[in-house]
C-alpha cells in the first residue's frame, strides 16, 4: 500500500475521521529535525510551512504564498493543494467544520500543536458536534516504518561569552524574577532556540540551525533542569551547567516531572503559543491550573547585547567578503562563455565560504534561481531539473551563513548581460523601496507593520506588490527567521526597539521574469 493507504488504515483502527498533520515538531521549529518531518514524508512537499489534512476520502495540503508554485510542482495528483490567506479560500478549521459531518472525530497528536492552536480548532468546529481527539500515537509513525532518519547524537558545544555577552545565571536570574511576579514556581521553555539562548549551548539537531532537542525548566529560586539526552553533555558543558545551577535529566522524563512538581504544589508557566497540549495535560494534574501567558524570553533573546551585535557585525563582514568572491567568479565565469547551472552555482558558493574562519555552515538552503525560477519565493535548485546561468537571463541567489560569531542571511540580483527595461524599472521600484526601509526614522514604540508600506509604496504606484513580508528578525548564532518583531502587512504588536536586528527585503514576481529581490540586515 501507498502511505496514504497506510494512514487512512491507521486512522480507521484510531477510529477518526480526519487527521491534522503539521509541519511542527514538538518544540515548534521553523524547520524540524528531520526525524519529525512527518508533513513533508506523507505530502512529498519540501517547503519549510505547511498542514496537511487527510480524511477518508480526500488529502489536502494548505500552504501559503511563497509555496504556491512550489507546491504545485511537488505534489502528487492524489492531493489538493489549498491556497492559504488567500480571499474566499477558507482555513483549515473552517474546512474541518464545513466539510465533515456531525460527530465526526479529527485526531491530531498533542505534542505537535500548541495550547493557542488547539483552543482555536475547538471553538472552530464544537459547535457543529465535531470532536478533536488527543491521540496517544502519532499515526504517521505508525506508516513511517523505514528510512526515518534518527535523532541526532553529536555533542553540545558552549557558546563562548565572547559572543554571547551575557552569563546563563544572568539569564536564569532575570527570567526568574518574571516567574515570581506572575505568582507560578516554574516556567516550561519548548522553544530550542529559546533554551540555547539561555543556557549558552549550541548543538546540530536542526536543518542548518545549532540547535538541540530539549526542553527547560526554570525554577522561581533561578536554578533550572535540562531535558536532553545526557550522552551529548561534555565535560565542558557539564561544568558550565553546574555552575550555572542547571542539572541535566533525561528528555523522556519532561512530562513526569512536570506532573511531579505540579503534585507537590508547583504552578507552571506556559507559553501557548509554544508549548504542547501534552505539556499543559502534563501541569494541569490533581486539578492545577498553569498560567498561560507569553513569556518574557523571546523578546529577551531578540534585544542583542552590545557583545552579540558587534559579534553579527563581524559574521556579516565575513559573508560580505564570501559575496564578493562568489559574484566576482560567476561574472568572470559568464564572460569566457559558461553557462553554469543552479546546482553547479550553489556548490560554488558553499566552496567559497567554507574557506572562511568560523564557518560552521549554511543558515538555510541556498536559493539559486535563474530566470523564471526565481519567481518561486523559496526556490531549490536539484540536479534533475536545474537551469543554468546564463548572460541572458537574471539570477537571484539568497544565502546565508551560520558562523560562530553570528547567523547571516543575504540575498542579491544580478544580471551580468542587458536587463530588459520592465527588469530595470522593476528592479529600481524595489530598491527606492528597500532604501526607504533602510533610512526610515521613527519614534519609540513603532511596529514594523507601521513601516511596511515604505517598502511597498513604489511597487504600489505603478500596481505592482509582493506576497511575502518586508523584514524578519535574525539570531545571534541561532535560528536565521527570529521573532516576535517583524516587518509586513500583517499586524504585529511589537515594537521595534534597541538591539533587534532584522531583514529589509521588498521584492518583486512575475512567473515568466523578471524576480527580483533585494535585501540587507537593519539594527534597530
Amino acid at each position: 500500500m501507498g502511505v496514504l493507504e497506510d494512514l487512512r488504515s491507521a486512522m480507521a483502527e484510531a477510529k477518526v475521521d480526519a487527521v491534522v498533520i503539521p509541519t511542527n515538531d514538538p518544540h515548534f521549529c521553523e524547520m524540524p529535525p528531520e526525524h519529525f518531518a512527518r508533513r513533508e514524508f506523507v505530502t512529498g512537499f519540501t517547503g519549510s510551512a505547511g498542514t496537511a489534512v487527510v480524511t477518508t476520502e480526500e488529502a489536502l495540503l494548505w500552504t501559503d504564498a511563497r509555496y504556491f508554485l512550489q507546491a504545485d510542482k511537488e505534489l502528487s495528483d492524489q492531493w489538493k493543494l489549498v491556497k492559504d490567506r488567500t480571499p474566499g479560500v477558507p482555513g483549515i478549521h473552517e474546512w474541518l467544520r464545513d466539510n465533515l459531518r456531525e460527530g465526526d472525530k479529527v485526531g491530531v497528536d498533542p505534542t505537535l500543536f500548541a495550547i493557542a492552536a488547539s483552543e482555536r480548532i475547538k471553538s472552530c468546529i464544537q459547535p457543529k458536534n465535531i470532536e478533536l481527539v488527543f491521540l496517544s500515537d502519532n499515526l504517521v509513525d505508525k506508516t513511517w516504518t523505514s528510512g526515518r532518519p534518527p535523532l541526532s547524537a553529536d555533542p553540545l558545544r558552549i557558546h563562548p561569552m565572547k559572543y554571547a555577552g551575557l552569563k546563563v545565571e544572568d539569564k536564569l536570574s532575570k527570567i526568574s524574577e518574571s516567574i515570581v511576579a506572575k505568582q507560578a514556581t516554574d516556567l516550561l521553555v519548548s522553544k530550542l532556540d529559546d533554551i540555547a539562548w539561555i543556557l549558552n549551548l549550541r548543538g546540530s539537531d536542526v536543518p542548518n540551525t545549532p540547535l538541540f532537542v530539549s526542553y527547560l525548566i526554570i525554577r522561581d529560586d533561578a536554578t533550572a533542569t535540562l531535558f536532553c539526552d545526557q550522552t551529548r553533555i561534555t565535560a565542558e558543558v557539564s561544568e558550565l551547567l553546574t555552575s550555572s545551577n542547571v542539572s541535566v535529566s533525561a528528555y523522556e522524563d519532561t512530562f513526569p516531572h512536570v506532573s511531579s512538581r505540579v503534585s507537590q504544589g508547583g504552578r507552571f508557566w506556559l507559553d501557548p503559543g509554544s508549548t504542547s497540549v501534552a505539556a499543559f495535560e502534563a501541569s494541569s494534574v490533581d486539578g492545577s491550573a498553569p498560567l498561560k501567558a507569553e513569556t518574557p524570553i523571546e523578546l529577551m533573546k531578540a534585544k542583542k547585547t552590545e557583545v552579540e551585535m558587534a559579534a553579527m557585525k563581524s559574521a556579516y563582514l565575513k559573508d560580505g567578503v564570501n559575496w564578493a568572491k562568489f559574484l566576482c567568479w560567476l561574472e568572470k565565469t559568464l564572460a569566457k562563455g559558461e553557462k553554469p547551472t543552479e546546482v553547479e552555482v550553489s556548490q560554488q558558493l558553499e566552496t567559497i565560504r567554507s574557506e572562511l574562519e568560523g564557518y560552521i555552515g549554511p543558515s538555510f538552503e541556498t536559493i539559486a534561481a535563474a530566470g523564471e525560477n526565481g519567481a518561486v519565493i523559496h526556490y531549490r535548485p536539484v540536479p534533475e531539473s536545474t537551469s543554468p546561468v546564463t548572460l541572458d537571463n537574471s539570477f537571484l541567489c539568497d544565502a546565508g551563513c551560520q558562523f560562530q560569531e553570528g547567523t547571516t542571511d543575504i540575498t542579491r540580483t544580478v544580471h551580468f548581460g542587458e536587463p530588459t527595461s520592465w527588469q530595470k524599472e522593476c528592479f529600481t521600484r524595489v530598491l527606492q523601496g528597500h532604501i526607504a526601509i533602510d533610512s526610515s526614522i521613527f519614534p519609540p514604540g513603532t511596529t514594523g507593520h507601521a513601516i511596511d508600506a515604505f517598502a511597498r509604496r513604489h511597487l504600489w504606484n505603478h500596481g505592482l506588490d509582493y506576497k511575502h513580508g518586508t523584514g524578519h528578525g535574525v539570531g545571534a548564532s541561532l535560528c536565521v527567521h527570529e521573532g516576535p518583531m517583524g516587518i509586513s502587512s500583517r499586524t504585529n504588536p511589537v515594537a521595534l526597539d534597541k538591539g533587534m536586528v532584522l531583514s529589509n527585503e521588498p521584492g518583486y514576481y512575475e512567473a515568466s521574469s523578471p524576480s527580483i529581490r533585494s535585501w540587507s540586515m537593519s539594527a534597530s
